[in-house]
């Protein structure tokens, strides 16, 4: 069974999925073909998501592309005061530091269901768009398993990374997005990220919540 025989709102929700991810990078010209598909995809899901996704185009093609680095890397880069670090640990740790236990753990879990970081990823394992593609693709696995065990695997594994990871800490950095950005662009990639998490926490059974006082257990 392969991704294109999936139910047609479970692909929609991954491939939306995998393509933000691609927004949490630093954005290039190539980005707009994408960008073109996005509200057609997430318009499987729901029309408002289509409609963020239409604006998240819009605005994209409005900025220069000088205009969005600049902003991308006041967001999440700095030089100076970072507005939404993009990495996990910084809201798990209770010290907010990099590459602390919960980075570690990110790998680990990359590792047991069958990835690796690339070397030419240059970021921590936990960055948010590292995140959000393995969020994908363990539900490509899910769903596309023939054999029965490992669908559990991958379905476990899941529910598991969006309750600790990802799901759990993303509200805190769109959060940030939302109240320090100044372009349309990162406030809709926010706004439309925080809904798929939802829908991908909904369909997984768990509360698509975030609370700061929860710890890692």
């Amino acid at each position: 069974m392969s991704e294109h025989t999936l139910p047609e709102k479970d692909q929609a929700l991954y491939n939306a999925l995998s393509l933000v991810a691609n927004y949490f990078y630093p954005p290039e010209h190539e980005l707009v073909e994408s960008l073109q598909a996005l509200p057609e995809v997430a318009g499987l899901l729901d029309p408002e998501m289509a409609d963020a996704a239409g604006r998240m185009l819009a605005a994209f093609q409005e900025q220069s592309l000088d205009e969005l680095l600049k902003e991308y890397s006041r967001l999440f880069i700095g030089p100076f005061q970072l507005e939404a670090p993009p990495f996990g640990s910084i809201y798990l740790e209770s010290e907010g530091r990099l590459m602390g236990q919960s980075t570690a753990e990110v790998k680990r879990i990359y590792q047991e269901c069958g990835l690796d970081i690339s070397p030419d990823f240059q970021s921590p394992p936990d960055h948010v768009a590292a995140e959000l593609e393995f969020v994908a693709y363990l539900g490509w696995q899910e769903k596309g398993s023939q054999d029965e065990e490992q669908k559990r695997f991958y379905q476990e594994q899941r529910t598991l990374f969006l309750h600790r990871h990802i799901g759990y800490w993303f509200p805190l950095l769109a959060d940030n997005i939302e109240k320090h950005t100044i372009l349309a662009f990162y406030l809709e990639l926010s706004r439309l990220t925080r809904q798929l998490l939802e829908l991908a926490q909904a369909q997984a059974g768990l509360e698509a919540k975030c609370t700061a006082n929860d710890e890692l257990g």
